[in-house]
């Protein structure tokens, strides 16, 4: 853990996940939490151990929330806006109580939603807006009960990096404030790669990515799975496999994914049957031999055992007063301890967004590098994405692309070109910040490693993204976001009891990978503001995956339980899952609760309406929604969603009108602009070269050399 945050002061006031992973994040970075314990938490005790620790803990009490809210420096809560103001939780009461006071709201819905009174629950949000359809079940038709708390897991990365933009802001201007954000907004972070509409469409963009798009799990000989990327061909053993087979067996093979949505390798069915004939162990040391990205498909806690895990101290031991001596999952980002005392080394100034100033040069690719400047950009920074000539590889993939570069001007750099150097010396010291997801050794090679750019810059902070981690035999190989959802359980878990595992295509160890940097680049700057100095961070898919563990090693060695999700896929519990209705489905989410309530049997409730049981289920205290289905374009297109700023929409240069999902928080007195659509390659070069202090003469020289390329 890091103590970048020693001396700043936080009262947590959360029931459920997100709040309460929120403040562990900000525990884990220094500060000193304060939890006030509700009667209303549907956390299990295993969650509250895993979310709570490191908090001091006291029963909550009006007086001792009064006297609390007079001495900390934030407050993070889940109240719904129908009861914060009884309690002096709404933003006008906190704002002119304690103006310096940073207050974080975390609701299921926005604040000002005609739905923000609804539970916050993770089923139940993304119940009704659609996203329980967005993945396709095992064996069935119909939506399915994401296992995995898409709203929550990211919805307390949100709260907590809310906290540290709303702090530095308050460095700068001398006033805290609000910040509003919701499990909805979290799970839409990686819904952006599913959800866009555009008036002239790419090819791609038009067929975006399909929930029948498969993947490549692959059964091993003994019966256990693994998830591969990239080519196994690379491997000698399934090359000389493949040039010795029968012409005609391998045709037969190959014939299973003729009709694949996705193809993602050549003689896939081929290669299933190759990795059916040796175990599982020894395809792995052969594919990680060979450079192939690959990892097995783990139940929820064998990551613990990890080696890297162990090296870049992503798991540690607790202890905790219920269970004893812990192993649990540990900070999910690398940001040094030994913050200074002192003022910060800032000056006070106005600032029209929490982020206004900022500048950031972001040097990813794919999606866990681009992710996190964007988000940063939504606040207020300038960023600059720089490219190479021939584009960022997923660029062919635009329905992913466009989900993580909005908001950024983009310059295409020939980077192994003799001239390439001195534009990205310019760059580095231009920025605040040097973000990036490239493998370090690349990253040196064309003269963005750490060295180089501490050397040109040495205030600017350097937040690289990785795989596993910056330390340990691994720290650089390559990684994808299947491979973690495979090694961390969740390709199991979300699968259901006894079905063969399945990946989860919103992508979320990306997204929250990237989540990690963003609060560990936060962190840096915060420092940044006391020493003048920046400094190394970093942020990876395993430290990421490893944060989503539901599971710890008991003292006695064993894993701590965890509910599972049904063959069906349709729940975790009587009273936690789906229900069809004569229309429709509903949702069910009412923990605790060991069965339906009197006349409300799932054969009842299948003869009823979709209004009807919902209407039935809540009146006896069982919260309960609609489940929306095909939903992508009717929300993208509702008033209310576009209202509440859920819907961002551009003038694109190439699709003309283009709408994709919207912000993440709302500042109240800060904006969170949405001033520019995803770049075009190059489009904003000629600016750039400019603003660097290029001269017309040696603009046109990088031009006509080809160093720089301008859309």
């Amino acid at each position: 853990m890091t103590d970048v945050l020693r001396g700043f002061k936080v009262l947590d006031l959360g029931a459920g996940q997100a709040v309460s992973a929120a403040g562990l994040l900000l525990a884990q970075s220094g500060a000193t939490v304060i939890k006030l314990d509700r009667d209303d938490t549907p956390l299990s005790p295993e969650q509250d151990a895993l979310w709570n620790r490191y908090k001091q803990r006291e029963p909550f009490s009006t007086a001792r929330l009064d006297a609390l809210l007079g001495e900390v420096d934030a407050v993070i809560h889940d109240v719904l806006p129908a009861a914060a103001g009884a309690l002096g939780l709404d933003n006008a009461t906190l704002s002119m109580r304690h103006p310096a006071l940073i207050h974080v709201a975390v609701g299921g819905w926005p604040a000002g939603h005609p739905n923000e009174n609804r539970p916050v629950s993770d089923a139940l949000v993304l119940a009704e807006a659609g996203l329980l359809d967005e993945q396709k079940a095992v064996a069935r038709d119909g939506p399915v009960w994401l296992r995995f708390p898409l709203g929550g897991a990211h919805a307390g990365y949100l709260a907590a990096i809310g906290v540290l933009a709303r702090l530095y802001a308050r460095r700068r201007t001398g006033k805290g404030g609000p910040v509003a954000t919701s499990l909805l907004q979290g799970a839409l972070i990686p819904t952006a790669l599913i959800w866009h509409r555009a008036d002239r469409p790419s090819p791609a963009l038009k067929f975006g990515f399909p929930k029948d798009a498969g993947a490549t799990l692959f059964e091993c000989g003994d019966g256990l799975w693994m998830h591969t990327m990239g080519q196994p061909i690379k491997a000698p053993s399934v090359a000389r496999a493949l040039a010795a087979m029968d012409p005609d067996t391998r045709a037969a093979h190959n014939a299973r994914y003729a009709n694949a949505v996705i193809k993602y390798i050549e003689d896939r069915g081929a290669i299933e049957a190759i990795f059916k004939t040796r175990p599982r162990s020894e395809w792995l040391e052969e594919l990680w031999a060979s450079d192939v990205p690959v990892q097995p498909v783990q139940s929820m806690g064998a990551l613990y055992e990890d080696e890297q895990a162990a090296a870049n101290s992503y798991v540690v031991d607790v202890e905790d007063a219920r269970f004893g001596r812990t192993r649990q999952p540990g900070p999910p980002m690398q940001v040094a301890s030994g913050t200074p005392t002192g003022e910060p080394m800032v000056e006070a100034c106005a600032m029209a967004s929490p982020l206004q100033g900022l500048k950031i040069a972001d040097f990813g690719n794919f999606l866990a590098g681009p992710l996190a400047p964007q988000l940063l950009a939504d606040m207020g920074a300038d960023v600059v994405k720089v490219e190479s000539t021939t584009g960022d590889p997923l660029r062919h993939a635009d329905w992913a692309f466009n989900g993580c570069q909005r908001n950024k001007r983009d310059i295409a750099v020939a980077l192994k070109h003799p001239d390439a150097g001195k534009v990205l010396e310019k760059l580095i010291g231009w920025a605040d910040v040097v973000h990036h997801n490239q493998r370090m050794p690349a990253a040196e090679k064309l003269g963005f490693g750490w060295d180089a750019v501490r050397a040109t810059n040495p205030r600017a902070v350097y937040c690289h993204v990785n795989s596993y981690g910056p330390q340990g035999p691994r720290k650089d190989w390559p990684g994808y976001d299947q491979l973690f959802q495979a090694a961390s359980g969740w390709e199991a878990a979300n699968a259901g009891e006894g079905n063969r595992p399945t990946w989860c295509r919103f992508g979320m160890m990306d997204h929250l990978c990237a989540l990690a940097s963003v609060v560990s680049t936060l962190l840096a700057l915060l420092r940044r503001d006391a020493t003048g100095e920046g400094e190394f961070v970093a942020a990876s898919l395993l430290g990421g995956s490893l944060a989503t563990m539901e599971t710890f090693v008991l003292p006695d060695g064993t894993l701590a339980p965890l509910t599972r999700l049904d063959r069906d896929q349709i729940g975790i519990g009587p009273a936690q899952r789906l229900f069809e209705c004569v229309d429709g489905w509903v949702a069910v989410d009412a923990p605790g609760r060991d069965a339906l309530p009197g006349g409300l049997s799932e054969t009842a409730i299948a003869a009823m309406t979709k209004a009807a049981a919902v209407s039935a289920l809540t009146a006896r205290g069982y919260p309960a929604a609609a489940v929306a289905l095909d939903n992508g374009a009717a929300f993208l297109a509702d008033p209310d969603n576009r209202a509440a700023r859920l819907v961002a929409s551009f003038d694109h240069p190439a699709y003309g009108g283009y709408d994709q999902v919207g912000v993440a928080w709302s500042f109240g007195d800060l904006a969170t602009p949405l001033r520019r659509p995803p770049p075009l390659l190059g489009e904003h070069s000629a600016q750039l070269l400019e603003e660097l202090g290029f001269d017309a003469d040696a603009r046109a020289a990088l031009f006509a050399a080809e160093a720089v390329k301008t859309a």
